[in-house]
């Protein structure tokens, strides 16, 4: 507002106060309520910390008939030290406003530490809001000049407070925009699937990586996040709630992902908060989801590490993000410019990718934190629950936040099992690597105020609907919020009311709504911390030889972490090597063998043999195989069988999709290296180096020899000195050619030659070489095929010292083991080890030959039965938890006769004195605790009603009455409850005796009396009109025979015309009309 003047006439209602600071008795310290802190200089880093009086300060303020005492704590690391929150105008930065951490405190009123709450700045005056008796004030300094009378003229600087509900705001089928159709030819760019993470970091910032991850670990990830509100967000909220609104929104946010349904802990971190003024040039905002993601992602890119002015910042300035989200009041719809029920969008599995880590989110209120929580969980690669997963279908679990729609069904307090494989198997994989980074100081701390006590249903139903929207529907507030639409329809999106808000049940008078439940007023039920159960056994070799891997688990369930409760930390899934030995001879390799499986499964509609793809531009642990015959390879599948090694002449093998580094000794994560010579953990003495340069003259237009290569040599190197047009050639003993044999060229390639892999590389600007890593298993002989002046020829491997080395070593049985028990039938083992021949030393198995190893020996021993002995149970869970319980255990006596049979004795042939079968437990005195007798009767006894009943404050044996003040009020059993045993019966008609006739001779009337009564007898006016019984009939009273008995006196009088009316309108009856009507009467 341009003058104080101006703001306040925005406001309902206002009070001037001046605020003092007091001492912790409320006592007068000082008018002076600026911080002291901000004050005095700053602290090194290595001075102590804030005395307590710096620490904790109290405020007196008295206004609104209240007096209050704030008791505030500091936030000493409330922001980052170079935080700013910035305005921007189109042009650039327009405002922007600095924090300081000495002079941010949070608290409560005194003497009301659990109804109230409290966050005051004082750096210049006191600005802040407090929260008590079920209202929210504001407080701040009121600007100097203004033209106020504050009817004061003590001293102090005068402050404006005022409540919310004095601010005068300006003021489906709703579902996120990801699609779940298959992929289709010219998807959107943020439904791409994920890219092969970049091993180069950008700038300064971490980008996906991949590292030779060894186990599964559960470690804590931070994601740092910009947050962006666009112009109509400010233009909707105010420059004066914005940042409040927003920040309470993100707090909910923060709170979902560390729920420990996620499986993992990561913590949301708000880094940077941009608040837009008017349009930027580069960003483009409106209806249209898709495009104005796509504009969003590219627009927070150019912004990273560079200020509003298109400066950039140094490095210890603004916080970096892994994630920006936008936060738009527009109705967005997904691939047109137009509204629809879209309520966000995001690329799935963007995060740490630059240009993908971002999302839109229409505000609704603060159901908006689930669309953003729902929006980063894409940007984790989770898919909507029930969309290529068992969540949310029928008869598994249901969907929770990840769900696509909403409903009273889903519950968007917690992730689903899917989530959770989903965000685990993304960060596993090495793709979140950007979060691994744990920022110096946490940016913000997020109010401690619950959402839904800063903002009542009624003001969430405005937040969504408008200014004059409010709560309808009050049952199930917890489940569903509704509220009355702009048509004043009572509609609901199906999201619940935010935590905090008031509820009330049949069981709780007054309560707060907690992770979708209503629960008795300001008690959280306190959340227990995961902890590690045991591993598994270890699961079955991946393979039969060569080097499998197998795997064991453990899980956070020891306890499982609940309520709130934090996840476990450290390593969930663990691998070891096994079955090490190599292959039998002849075997085919293991990559071939996965090809080969696809053989049988068409491939777009035809049957293809499947070799190996050796070529590059793939992923090392993905299945990609060559159809024999075609000039096509495809990826069959995304990751080969654990165990399969990463590429050929390494010992690194594939686990889960990633290449794992293997020591010579072919064990998973060991640090084994071989020597020059190729032997694991030698000393390079069983081989030499042969070197040197061949450069002799030789006849042109024939092979000729350059140098021989020996069995089992190792690391050979063969390459020219220069470019020429003579060929290098490679041929056996018996003069078979394997490479550039018969005049006949081969391209550059890989040739499997001699037990090992030779690398021929030949291009127009490079010299030719041959390379291979051996040991082979004949000799070899370097040929050349001259066609020009020899340039030379490099040569260089390592040969064997001795050319027959398996003279040196031999298989030997270890001695005989212990036996494995005592009696009963246990075994013995003799293991085979190598050793050498000359000190008897035991080295590594491949020394000796694998053909002559002997098989293990194993035998049994200590056969004869054990004596009896008392075989103890368990003990159970004690009878009670306090005042003395009893827990019993099983105790027999048992002979073991065998590994497999035991036999019952007779307590008298167990030698030593039985053991306990009974002991007292939990000896201690219960404390008191609330007793309730029996619910009374419904009353009444159809409708809605109440139950009441006694609850009384016992001793802990229940043996004594105590006064109510030695038990906890706060978990006193309700004393009366809601009841509505039958619907109640609907009123009724209810019908007298008839009366008397009203004719003493022929026809006449009788009446009765109709009443409309209630099941409780009293008058009602709800029966059924159409339902109500007579209440007047006809009758008719016997005549006495009189004169008229005579037929000849009986005759109507000549003079009346009208007899024929008295008959037809049945007046016979009176006697009047039938002494003048006889004849025509009589018989009537």
């Amino acid at each position: 507002f341009p003058s104080p003047e101006e703001f306040l006439s925005s406001l309902d209602h206002y009070e001037i106060a001046f605020p003092i600071q007091v001492d912790r008795n409320g006592d007068f310290l000082t008018f002076d309520v600026r911080s002291q802190l901000k004050q005095r200089p700053r602290r090194s880093l290595g001075s102590l910390p804030y005395e307590p009086s710096e620490q904790q300060v109290f405020y007196k303020v008295s206004a609104h008939r209240t007096q209050f005492l704030l008791n505030l704590t500091l936030h000493s690391n409330l922001l980052a030290e170079h935080f700013t929150v910035e305005y921007w105008k189109r042009d650039g930065v327009d405002w922007q406003h600095d924090f300081h951490e000495d002079c941010h405190y949070a608290g409560h009123l005194q003497d009301q530490y659990l109804s109230s709450k409290v966050a005051i700045s004082n750096c210049n005056g006191l600005h802040g809001v407090i929260v008590a008796d079920e209202e929210e004030y504001f407080i701040e300094p009121l600007s100097p000049g203004a033209n106020i009378s504050t009817g004061s003229e003590g001293k102090g600087s005068p402050h404006v407070v005022y409540k919310r509900s004095s601010l005068q705001y300006p003021h489906m089928d709703a579902a996120c925009g990801v699609l779940d159709e298959k992929p289709w030819k010219g998807r959107p760019w943020w439904l791409r699937t994920l890219k092969p993470s970049p091993l180069k970091p950008s700038g300064n910032h971490s980008q996906r990586g991949q590292l030779p991850l060894k186990r599964s670990v559960s470690t804590e990830r931070y994601v740092e996040t910009l947050v962006v509100a666009d112009k109509m967000m400010v233009g909707y909220h105010g420059r004066r709630d914005i940042e409040q609104y927003i920040l309470a929104i993100m707090n909910i946010v923060a709170k979902l992902f560390q729920d420990s349904s996620l499986g993992n802990i990561v913590n949301i971190l708000v880094t940077r908060l941009i608040l837009l003024t008017e349009d930027q040039p580069t960003l483009e905002i409106n209806h249209h989801a898709g495009k104005s993601l796509d504009s969003f992602c590219k627009w927070q890119k150019s912004i990273v590490n560079r200020n509003g002015n298109g400066n950039a910042i140094p490095e210890n300035g603004i916080a970096n993000h892994d994630t920006a989200v936008l936060i738009t009041r527009y109705d967005i719809c997904i691939y047109k410019n137009k509204p629809c029920g879209t309520l966000g969008l995001a690329p799935v599995g963007g995060m740490c990718e630059r240009e993908r880590s971002c999302s839109i989110n229409e505000d609704i209120g603060l159901a908006t934190a689930f669309t953003i929580a729902h929006e980063i969980g894409h940007t984790f690669g989770m898919n909507h629950d029930g969309v290529g997963n068992s969540c949310g279908s029928r008869g598994q679990e249901t969907a929770k936040l990840m769900a696509a729609h909403i409903t009273m069904k889903t519950n968007p307090f917690v992730w689903s099992t899917c989530s959770r494989d989903y965000i685990t198997s993304f960060l596993d994989s090495g793709m979140g690597l950007c979060l691994n980074n744990a920022p110096p100081k946490q940016d913000f701390i997020y109010p401690t105020v619950a959402p839904g006590q800063a903002y009542d249903a009624d003001e969430q139903c405005r937040f969504q609907y408008g200014v004059k929207s409010r709560q309808c529907k009050y049952g199930e507030v917890c489940s569903e919020l509704w509220c009355l639409s702009k048509s004043n329809r009572c509609i609901t999106n199906s999201i619940p009311a935010a935590e905090g808000t008031i509820c009330q049940t049949n069981t709780i008078e007054k309560g707060w709504c907690y992770k979708r439940e209503c629960v008795p007023f300001g008690t959280r039920p306190e959340g227990v911390d995961g902890a590690w159960g045991a591993w598994s056994s270890w699961g079955e070799c991946s393979r039969t030889c060569g080097g499998g891997v197998s795997s064991s688990l453990r899980h956070c369930d020891s306890p499982r972490p609940t309520i709130g409760g934090k996840y476990c930390l450290g390593e969930r899934k663990r691998y070891r090597s096994c079955n090490t030995d190599d292959c039998p001879p002849g075997s085919q390799d293991f990559r071939e063998l996965q090809c080969a499986e696809f053989d049988n499964v068409p491939f777009r509609g035809k049957y293809y043999t499947w070799k190996t793809y050796r070529g590059g531009g793939v992923k090392a642990c993905s299945l990609n195989c060559l159809a024999e015959g075609f000039n096509f390879y495809t990826e069959r599948a995304a990751a080969v069988v654990d165990g399969t090694p990463c590429r050929q002449d390494s010992n690194d093998i594939c686990v889960n999709g990633e290449c794992k580094h293997v020591g010579c000794d072919r064990v998973l994560g060991s640090d084994a290296k071989e020597d020059k010579c190729r032997v694991c953990g030698g000393d390079g003495s069983s081989c030499e180096t042969v070197e040197g340069v061949f450069n002799q003259s030789l006849p042109e237009g024939g092979y000729e020899e350059v140098i021989q290569i020996p069995k089992g040599s190792v690391h050979i190197d063969i390459r020219e000195l220069n470019l020429s047009i003579n060929y290098l050639a490679l041929r056996g003993e018996s003069g078979e050619y394997y490479i550039n044999g018969k005049l006949s060229i081969d391209p550059p390639r890989r040739f499997d030659i001699a037990g090992t892999t030779f690398h021929y590389r030949r291009s127009p600007d490079e010299p030719e070489s041959l390379e291979a890593l051996g040991p082979t298993n004949i000799t070899l002989f370097v040929m050349v095929l001259v066609r020009t002046e020899l340039q030379g020829i490099r040569y260089k491997f390592n040969a064997p010292i001795g050319r027959d080395a398996s003279n040196q070593y031999s298989w030997h049985y270890t001695p005989w083991t212990k036996c494995s028990v005592l009696c009963a039938g246990g075994s013995q083992v003799q293991s085979v080890v190598c050793k050498k021949l000359s000190d008897g030393s035991t080295v590594l198995n491949h020394f000796c030959s694998p053909e002559t190893k002997m098989p293990e020996r194993q035998r049994p021993c200590n056969t004869e039965p054990c004596p009896p002995a008392w075989a103890i149970g368990n003990w159970s869970e004690c009878s009670r938890s306090c005042n003395e319980g009893v827990r019993t255990r099983s105790v027999f006596c048992k002979r073991k006769i065998s590994a497999t049979e035991e036999k019952t004795l007779d307590d008298a042939s167990c030698t030593h004195p039985r053991p306990k079968m009974l002991e007292p437990c939990n000896n201690q005195t219960c404390p008191p605790e609330w007793v309730a007798l029996d619910w009374s009767e419904c009353t009444p006894s159809c409708g809605p009603g109440f139950r009441h009943r006694i609850v009384l404050c016992k001793s802990g044996d229940h043996s004594t009455t105590l006064p109510t003040s030695q038990c906890y009020e706060g978990s006193k059993p309700p004393t009366s409850m809601r009841c509505n045993l039958r619907r109640c019966p609907p009123p009724r008609w209810v019908a007298g005796e008839w009366g008397e006739c009203s004719a003493q001779c022929g026809l006449g009337q009788q009446r009765r009396s109709v009443q409309c009564l209630a099941h409780t007898g009293q008058p009602s006016s709800d029966c059924v009109e159409t339902l109500q019984p007579p209440s007047m009939q006809q009758c008719e009273t016997k005549c006495e025979s009189g004169p008229t008995d005579n037929p000849e006196e009986c005759k109507d009088v000549n003079k009346v015309a009208y007899c024929p009316l008295v008959l037809k309108f049945k007046f016979c009856s009176r006697t009047y009309f039938r002494q003048m009507c006889c004849k025509t009467c009589q018989g009537h």
